[in-house]
């Protein structure tokens, strides 16, 4: 197995893109390949440094100033907030990620599990990186091999006071490449080892992928020149007009990604924000033009071989200039001349655009540095193959999501789900029976996670039956839809309570049992068994509604392997999944004398939909409370027992690969606040054609109201991300089986200690009259 110490955290193109590239060269090559997932905290000892330092103190009080702009600009701001919200679904959506680590210390004892360990590529060996050890491998045990894929370095020299540990740090490594000349240079002085020169990975990518990942259809119609500086200069934007008035051209332009800056206003005839980076791609491949003073603008405008202009973002001798890397890339091309200096801005545009590029020549070229490149690649994994497993292994905890699909998939039955000490079930696989044919890990979803491509709508709805509504979580159209099936002859599959009030997963067929679907379970439910009941179903051309948690769908189409025109499935917003011993644990709290439970609702909406109560009813008596003073509603409300998997799940990111997602619509009074009768509105994903027809039967059954494209982005990308643990999990686990459930619960599902310490101390320095004087200190440091 491989593991890519490489940035795709920074929100912008470049850094998402590469890391992306870095995954899919690997991958493609049989790789078992996850980025690693680092978080460098600063030290009371950086801190201090900072505070110290003259250069260090003016770097960070001059990105400050640059920030005010921003921060002043509420309509870049929300701007921003749309465009970093594609960003991050782009990751949910591609990238195979490892949980967060926080220490250097923990990272090291996970990375025993690796084979090898690639840093690159973009700048990740700056000195600032350098320092913090991560982009050096320092925490990869001895034993696994240390490999460098195309870093930069970002500078074109290294100070003398950094070079003792630039030395320390290159020598480190197995193998050596840089992505610029200048950074073989710097480690042949430092190290006297020779480093290979090598394409950045985005390079190394077949064309085909980028293509099929960037959409067939184009973002903007009709012919445009497209724009994307990262530089601030306005000339630049003066001549991009110029080439728009020769050319007669529009121009379209992805505004300055790091803060608001006066020159992006007006020089273009579209500004875009709300563009993820398979976005940016797909506004480079159709653009007729395309001017840039980015790296991997450059980069993608070579590889769908546009007629490009590379402008100059530093001026020459400038310090902390990046200039080196793109002109490397357009001297190992032979596209010197697309630069346009500063020097050359007031020159008419006749030169350059009478000398096109000859792609023939380029992509001869690049075909040559592409299997130097994959020359290296493979000299440095020499002697580690890929690793074709013949079953499912766990090496951590977050890679499974407990569906079961894998013990129903298991065709000697060789797989059994036990559970760990926190109650969740994972694979246990009986190496004497397994017949080693990889059926497992064709049905994990985790494993064989898909990419969902559908453009989907959305609808705000509830039920006009007032009953129905009454007893389900948010607007009851999951029974709309339900009935819609059953009436036709169908079955119902879903989340139900047994007769001991544990969580499984049934089948019905008939429309008085649907209320046993109503209102929603907060717990994972049993799977097991279920996913071939429902094959033998379809097989037998029983139209089938499947409802489950995103994880529990895609688990279903992973075991089914193929497509059924007769399977409609749903999926739900989910918050995350607390385990089986939980609810039992809490069961055991709340019926401590025994008695019959007649039934339980997570939900109850009698106050109202947003204030809901856990409500237990007995015969003759019941207990309900406010969910905030309920130990197993709080405890899931504050994320305190979720599974580990669901802290870093991408299998809710959208687009879904189900028919229809259904959730509760919270921000209903910014949507449509006249439909806000506090009742519960379900918010609904239309997720393809087999979805709407569905919808479509039910219309007549419930109110709904389409929700606009533009408010939709603002609703449902934080539906998409992984639901963050609460960082007293551990601890509460820890002491589960010793202390009294809602002691417990009470103790650790807390909001964060710190912020109300905080909160607390403003108050008193406020009174006192400092608070302010320490804000405007802050600001500057």
């Amino acid at each position: 197995m491989l593991g890519l110490a490489t940035p795709f955290k920074t929100q912008n193109y470049g850094t998402k893109l590469q890391a992306y590239a870095m995954q899919s060269i690997f991958t493609e090559m049989g790789y078992d390949t996850e980025i690693i997932n680092f978080t460098y905290k600063s030290s009371k000892k950086d801190k201090l440094a900072t505070l110290l330092s003259p250069k260090k103190l003016a770097a960070k009080i001059k990105y400050k100033k640059s920030q005010k702009g921003t921060a002043g600009n509420a309509e870049y701001s929300k701007c921003m907030a749309q465009r970093n919200a594609g960003f991050d679904n782009f990751v949910n959506q591609n990238l195979r990620i490892t949980r967060n680590f926080l220490s250097l210390a923990a990272l090291k004892e996970y990375s025993k599990r690796y084979d090898a360990v690639i840093c690159g590529s973009d700048q990740i060996w700056l000195p600032v990186h350098i320092q913090q050890q991560y982009y050096t491998l320092s925490f990869v045990p001895k034993k696994t091999r240390r490999i460098a894929y195309a870093p930069s370095f970002g500078i074109s020299s290294v100070e003398k006071a950094d070079e003792s540990l630039y030395k320390s740090a290159i020598n480190g490594f197995d193998s050596l490449s840089c992505r610029e000349m200048s950074g073989c240079d710097i480690i042949k002085n430092l190290t006297n080892k020779e480093a290979q020169l090598v394409l950045d990975p985005t390079l190394m990518v077949d064309k085909k992928i980028w293509d099929k990942m960037s959409g067939s259809t184009p973002k903007v119609d009709g012919e445009y020149i497209f724009c994307y500086f990262l530089g601030k200069n306005p000339e630049h934007r003066k001549k991009v007009r110029k080439l728009a008035e020769k050319t007669g051209l529009k121009v379209v332009c992805l505004p300055y990604i790091d803060g608001y800056t006066e020159s992006d206003n007006g020089y273009a005839d579209l500004a875009l924000y709300d563009i993820a980076p398979d976005g940016f791609v797909n506004l480079i491949k159709n653009a007729k033009y395309v001017c840039t003073d980015s790296f991997h603008c450059s980069v993608f405008s070579t590889i769908f071989e546009r007629q490009y202009f590379v402008f100059e973002r530093f001026a020459q001798g400038t310090k902390g200039s990046t200039n080196t890397r793109l002109e490397s890339l357009l001297k190992s091309l032979g596209l010197e001349y697309r630069q346009i200096k500063n020097s050359e801005l007031a020159d008419e545009w006749d030169g350059k655009l009478n000398k096109t590029i000859d792609y023939t020549q380029v992509q001869a070229r690049l075909e040559k540095l592409k299997a130097h490149s994959a020359e290296y690649i493979t000299a440095a994994l020499d002697g580690i193959l890929p690793a074709h497993e013949k079953h499912i292994k766990l090496y951590d905890k977050h890679d499974c999501c407990g569906c079961s699909a894998c013990a129903d998939k298991c065709p000697v039955k060789a797989i059994s789900m036990k559970p760990d000490s926190e109650g969740f079930v994972y694979a246990n696989v009986d190496e004497s029976a397994c017949i080693g044919c990889g059926a497992c890990i064709k049905a994990c979803p985790i494993k064989q996670f898909k990419k969902g491509t559908a453009e989907f709508s959305a609808v705000a709805a509830y039920s006009k039956d007032e009953n129905i509504r009454h007893e389900s979580t948010s607007g009851g159209i999951f029974t709309h839809l339900a009935k819609a099936i059953i009436s036709n002859g169908g079955v119902v599959i879903g989340a139900a309570f047994d007769e001991n009030f544990g969580v499984r997963h049934i089948a019905v067929d008939n429309i008085d049992d649907l209320k046993k679907f109503r209102s929603s379970k907060y717990v994972q439910s049993n799977t097991q068994g279920i996913y071939k009941e429902t094959k033998a179903l379809l097989d037998n051309k029983k139209t089938v509604l499947f409802s489950g948690t995103p994880c529990q769908i895609r688990a279903l189409k992973s075991f089914l392997g193929k497509n059924y025109e007769n399977l409609i499935t749903v999926d739900l917003f989910c918050h995350g999944a607390p385990s089986p011993k939980i609810w039992n644990k809490y069961l055991e709290f709340a019926n401590a004398n025994n008695e019959h439970i007649d039934s339980i609702s997570f939900r109850d909406k009698r106050i109202s939909w947003e204030n809901y109560s856990l409500t237990i009813k007995y015969k003759g008596h019941e207990k309900s409370a406010f969910w905030k003073d309920d130990a197993f509603a709080r405890g899931f409300g504050f994320s305190l027992f979720n599974r580990p998997a669901c802290s870093t799940c991408r299998l809710k990111s959208f687009p879904r690969i189900s028919d229809i997602t259904l959730g509760d619509l919270w921000l209903i009074q910014q949507i449509f606040p006249d439909l806000d009768d506090h009742k519960g509105i379900s918010f609904v994903l239309l997720n393809n054609e087999k979805g709407k027809r569905l919808f479509n039967n039910i219309k007549s059954e419930i109110f709904f109201r389409d929700i606009p494209k533009e408010k939709l982005r603002l609703t449902y990308p934080v539906m998409g991300t992984p639901t963050k643990a609460h960082p007293n999990r551990e601890a509460f686990f820890n002491r589960l089986d010793t202390v009294p459930f809602d002691e417990l619960v009470f103790k650790y599902a807390t909001v964060d200690k710190k912020r109300e310490f905080k909160i607390k101390r403003n108050k008193f320095l406020s009174k006192l009259g400092i608070l302010p004087v320490l804000k405007r200190l802050k600001k500057i440091l």
